[in-house]
Formats: C-alpha cells, sequence, structure tokens
C-alpha cells in the first residue's frame, strides 16, 4: 500500500510539475498538497519550485530555497548529487528507496528518492522525495495516536496490577516472621520487587496522565531561564550552558508547567548522556514554516523553533526511528517515558517534536504554534 501511494504520489507530482513549468498557476496548489517533498530545478541544478512538504523536509521557507543550487543543501557526496548527474547524462529518470539524505546542515536521513527530467521543459528535472520513517512518525504524532494507545494501556496496568500487588506484598509480609530463618530472604525479595514494579506501574500512570492544558501567554525564554536554572542546580551541574535566543521571539499560548515539563525532560537527557560537555538553548523564528495535519483541510504554521543541543555521543542509529514511542530508551535503566511524555504535551499544544541527526551530540527541535492576537491588536 504505502509503495502504490508514493509511485501514485509520483505520477501526480510530474504532471503538476509539467504544467507548472507550462505556466498553469493551478499545478502550483496540486503540488502544495502533496505529502511528498517536490523541487523543481532548472538546466543549472537551482531549485526553481518547492512545495510546502520540501519547506518542511530542509527546515527553511520557500522564499530562503528557490533560487538556490541544490548542492548548496547537500553534502559533496551525497549521493542524490550523483543520482541526478545520471539523469543528467543519460536522459533517464531514477529512483533510489532508502537513499541517504547528507544536508549541509542538520546532518541527514534517509528517504525515497525519484528524479524525473521533464520533456516539457528542457533541461529541468524534477526531484520527489519521501522521508518514510519521518513522515510515519509525524503522522503518528500528530494523531497522537501511538502515544494516546499508550496512555490507555498504562493506565489498565495500574488499574490491574496495582491492587495485586498490594496483597502479595501484604502476604509477604505476613508470612515473613512465620518462615524458617533460611527462608526470610525470599519473603524479603518478594516484598522488595513488588515494591520495584509498584514504582515502575506509577511512573507509567504519570504517563497516562493527561492533565488539561491550563493556556495563558508566555515568553518561551523565561521557561527555558527557569529549566537551566533547575538543571544547574541539579542534574545538569557538571555541564556548561549556552543560549543562543532570538530576542525578537512572540508569545506563545501554552501551560507554563508542562512546557517546562518538556525542556526539563530534554535537558536532563542530555546531561546525563555526558559526563562533561555544553547544553544549547537556543530559539528561532521560521518564516514560513507549515506543516499538513491530518483530518484538517488547512497547514498549520509553527514558526516558534526551540533547540536543545548536546555534545554527548548522539543517538543511537538503531533508535533514532523510535525515540518518541513510549518504553523506547538507550539508558541501561532507562524506562523510555521521558521522550514519549514529551512528544505527547507538544502534540497537546499543537507542535511537534523531533530528533535532529546531527554528526556531534543530539540535537532536539521543538516547533510551537504562535499566540493567536490579543482582540484588538494588529496580526
Amino acid at each position: 500500500m504505502g509503495i502504490c501511494r508514493k509511485f501514485g504520489q509520483s505520477a501526480v507530482s510530474v504532471a503538476a510539475a509539467a504544467s507548472l513549468a507550462a505556466g498553469d498557476p493551478g499545478a502550483e496548489c496540486i503540488l502544495d498538497n502533496l505529502p511528498s517533498a517536490v523541487l523543481l530545478l532548472d538546466s543549472q541544478d537551482r531549485i526553481r519550485r518547492v512545495n510546502a512538504a520540501a519547506e518542511q523536509l530542509f527546515s527553511a521557507s520557500r522564499n530562503q530555497l528557490e533560487g538556490l543550487p541544490l548542492a548548496r543543501l547537500l553534502l559533496a557526496d551525497s549521493p542524490l548529487l550523483a543520482a541526478l548527474a545520471g539523469v543528467r547524462a543519460d536522459g533517464q529518470s531514477r529512483s533510489a528507496f532508502g537513499l541517504r539524505l547528507g544536508l549541509a546542515r542538520n546532518g541527514g536521513f534517509e528517504v525515497d528518492c525519484h528524479l524525473v527530467p521533464l520533456a516539457e521543459a528542457p533541461g529541468s528535472v524534477l526531484v520527489m522525495l519521501h522521508p518514510c520513517s519521518l513522515a510515519a512518525r509525524i503522522d503518528r504524532d500528530l494523531a497522537r495516536g501511538g502515544g494516546r494507545k499508550a496512555a490507555a494501556l498504562a493506565a489498565l496496568l495500574a488499574h490491574e496490577v496495582k491492587n495485586p500487588l498490594a496483597g502479595i506484598r501484604g502476604a509477604a509480609q505476613l508470612l515473613e516472621p512465620q518462615l524458617a530463618e533460611e527462608d526470610r530472604p525470599l519473603a524479603r525479595l518478594i516484598r522488595e520487587e513488588s515494591d520495584r514494579i509498584c514504582r515502575l506501574v506509577e511512573e507509567m500512570e504519570i504517563f497516562a496522565d493527561a492533565p488539561p492544558l491550563r493556556r495563558r501567554r508566555v515568553n518561551i525564554h523565561e521557561v527555558l531561564d527557569h529549566v537551566r536554572r533547575l538543571a544547574e542546580a541539579g542534574v545538569a551541574r557538571h555541564c556548561r550552558f549556552v543560549e543562543a535566543y532570538d530576542p525578537s521571539l512572540p508569545e506563545i499560548e501554552a501551560d507554563r508547567e508542562q512546557l517546562t515539563q518538556v525542556f526539563l525532560n530534554l535537558v536532563t537527557n542530555a546531561a546525563e548522556a555526558m559526563d562533561t560537555g555544553t547544553i544549547t538553548l537556543a530559539t528561532l523564528y521560521q518564516h514560513g514554516l507549515r506543516v499538513t495535519v491530518p483530518y484538517r483541510r488547512e497547514r498549520l504554521e509553527l514558526p516558534i523553533t526551540v533547540e536543545v543541543r548536546d555534545t554527548g555521543p548522539g543517538v543511537p542509529p538503531e533508535l533514532a526511528d523510535h525515540l518518541f514511542e513510549p518504553f523506547v530508551s538507550g539508558k541501561p535503566r532507562g524506562r523510555g517515558l521521558g521522550l514519549a511524555i514529551v512528544a505527547r504535551i507538544v502534540a497537546d499544544h499543537g507542535g511537534l517534536v523531533s530528533h535532529v541527526p546531527s554528526e556531534r551530540g543530539a540535537i532536539f527541535r521543538v516547533r510551537l504554534p504562535l499566540a493567536p492576537p490579543i482582540a484588538g491588536e494588529q496580526p
């Protein structure tokens, strides 16, 4: 089903791009509604047109991308450039699956790509990129499916497991005085393991508990400063903090307490990944960044961007596509709930959280919407 869908999108993309090259203004609307990133290159491999999905993929606006040579976005040894050179050489379409797209900044990721020379516009090449794992994760996060199912599971386990555990622990405590001395450690072991399982279930209850948001206008830099002070006094006392703030960033509408939990979780993960190192808290305003939300006709604008970067060992490649799923952890004793909670809270705020591949350390990026204008205020 997924492969059929991608090839169907490719056919639509080619037809729309050909119409666009021929001057049909309606073709741009078609391209903008495709979930795969589409770039139309001219004969010099400069980007002539991009769609909304390409803006999201490259974390740049249309104005920033159009007119730019494609090579400026990619590493010199990017296989996409090699594939493009092949298309230029023989004029034949090419497709590649699981291609590592190396970006000049922000690392890279795997994509399925299709390159098609356009007969209707000699010299033009249509590039279609489909990051399968990223797209699937964004869909799950926006629909809140995986997180909500895990939350329901956590609530069910809490109800079904805690009561029997209390009975087992109580029975072991009553039996212990009646046992022979050599058997009493077994009763203590039952009590200790019951307590351990109970603590785990309580942690799952935290994930299942989703209190309603208490939204109000919030300065994101005040939240980050508070998180930094908390971390410096505790889990991140061995780390150096760097702040790279955009001072012109407008306010957002959010639950301050829950947003504090989001960034404290991310900073805690960064600190625990390093014996010593640097944690950077960065903010920026990204004009023109819009994402398509499942089951909604309009695209959501998420211009407020916050990044938590560290200089640790980074995220193991085998975990990168599953970081925000419950019970996934790279820590020896990790529960795998911290990032799942982060994803749930950010999704509740109408935003997105993602891991950005990096050559050094880990980068987690949170994108949030603007606060709506106050009545009578100019937008």
